[in-house]
């Protein structure tokens, strides 16, 4: 049976209408994919591209809605090119299908060939970075008439992010990245020394006084910015908590030992980011560098599990290696709860339906397996060990868990952030708590218009 829209997804719906090049910015769980299809109506054929994990769900939706056929570009290269010559209503691929190898030119002279009427970008924050295979695809298929994004994030780490999107919606418009930066933000020199050489960048960072009411003003043109709480009033807030824990004194004597041994000149500029993941390592378990000593996140973990058994937590971490030996640490609570970029879509599907079953209490989940494509609200609880940018990464992990349903807000919506007191780990919180207000100007983008029209 053909899904109904809700009014808030006609009346979004209804403002993209005309539009050639659209998007979606509504928050996760208030139906982009309804909206997309919606606006697809007046198209035969539509390209829609995703992730890979959630191509069935696109192709199941599709059908659902259009009564058509969707094709799923899933396969070897030589039956991705025949179901692109069957396409005839919905075909949906994953992006990074899309990118240019020296094998192929990610199929985008095959699509463009068949002559589509659309193409649906989901996920459309993936394609931030502007010199990215899979951003540079996209810009390709800007020669297709209709063009829509969506993504509840398109600023996920901070507000320049979301240029490759207007590109993509408006190639005409935005036509160059720093042009774009010029126009908006306040450029500036940036100094650093490599191997004793003096090296000058231009970077950037702040908006130019009231640029960012300018580029609201556009996207409010061309884009929605629907917010949970704005159609749902009855979801209940997120109720952050922050756990600092003590390093103990192995943890200190590493950290201080990896400080003193990047303290020249040449080994920062060299090393720095080689440090960065150490010393995160460290903060979350020495055994990951094969060191010595407990892990306080780890006690602190099994501490809580114990202290409530009846409650279902998620378990993010950045670290497969620690997720892994995690999961056997807690193998009593976990059994197959563990999803990491390994995690074949089929079992992915299993340990989710066994999780929102309460066959199993406990679920870790790598941040970067687990941002997309999964419903976990029978969670009461999500924990993060450590926390890395992008600030949108973390906020769509932390969206897995919102209820979808009236009949689910009697579940918690508690998200525990544990740090290591007095480290960078620490510090890092602090950084990317900063990140989500720079970010929340572009992905709020509606908040800021109504609160300067009031």
């Amino acid at each position: 049976m053909k899904p109904t829209l809700r009014d808030y997804q006609l009346r979004d719906a209804k403002k993209l209408m005309n539009l050639n090049g659209a998007a979606c910015f509504n928050e996760q769980r208030t139906g982009k994919t309804l909206i997309a299809l919606k606006l697809a109506e007046s198209s035969e054929k539509i390209l829609i591209v995703t992730t890979a994990s959630t191509i069935p769900q696109w192709q199941y939706e599709f059908e659902r809605y259009t009564n058509k056929p969707c094709l799923t570009c899933i396969g070897n290269s030589t039956k991705k090119r025949r179901l692109i010559k069957e396409w005839k209503h919905g075909l949906v691929i994953s992006l990074d299908s899309l990118k240019e190898t020296s094998r192929t030119d990610g199929y985008i002279s095959e699509i463009l060939n068949q002559n589509p009427d659309m193409v649906i970008l989901d996920e459309a924050h993936r394609i931030k970075n502007p010199k990215s295979q899979n951003a540079r695809a996209m810009f390709k298929l800007t020669k297709i008439k209709k063009r829509l994004a969506l993504t509840g994030t398109p600023a996920p780490g901070k507000p320049a992010d979301i240029y490759p999107i207007l590109k993509f919606i408006d190639p005409d418009t935005w036509k160059g990245f720093w042009k774009f930066l010029e126009e908006y933000f306040i450029i500036k020199d940036e100094i650093i020394y490599t191997k004793g050489t003096r090296r000058t960048f231009k970077t950037w960072d702040e908006f130019q006084p009231n640029k960012e009411h300018k580029l609201q003003e556009y996207l409010n043109k061309i884009s929605t910015n629907t917010k949970r709480k704005d159609v749902m009033q009855w979801i209940p807030d997120k109720f952050y908590v922050n756990i600092p824990l003590e390093p103990n004194a192995k943890q200190k004597k590493y950290l201080r030992e990896l400080n003193e041994a990047y303290t020249t000149e040449q080994l920062v500029a060299q090393g720095t980011l080689d440090r960065l993941v150490k010393y995160r390592q460290i903060c979350l378990d020495p055994d990951l560098l094969h060191l010595e000593g407990r892990s306080p996140k780890t006690d602190w973990l099994i501490q809580y599990i114990q202290d409530y058994p009846d409650e279902q937590i998620i378990i993010f971490s950045k670290f497969t290696s620690y997720l892994l030996k995690l999961y056997k640490a807690l193998d009593k609570y976990c059994k197959e709860g563990l999803i990491i970029g390994k995690t074949p879509i089929p079992q992915r599907q299993k340990i989710v339906q066994n999780f929102q079953n309460n066959c199993c209490g406990v679920l870790l989940i790598n941040v970067d397996a687990g941002k997309e494509g999964l419903t976990l609200d029978n969670a009461d609880t999500t924990i993060f060990t450590d926390r890395y940018p992008p600030i949108g990464t973390i906020q769509q992990a932390e969206d897995r868990f919102i209820a979808s349903v009236k009949e689910m807000t009697h579940k918690g919506h508690k998200i525990i952030n544990l740090y290591m007191k007095n480290t960078f780990d620490e510090q890092l919180n602090q950084l990317l708590d900063k990140r989500a207000e720079e970010t929340d100007v572009i992905n709020s983008y509606k908040k800021y218009i109504e609160r300067r029209t009031k």
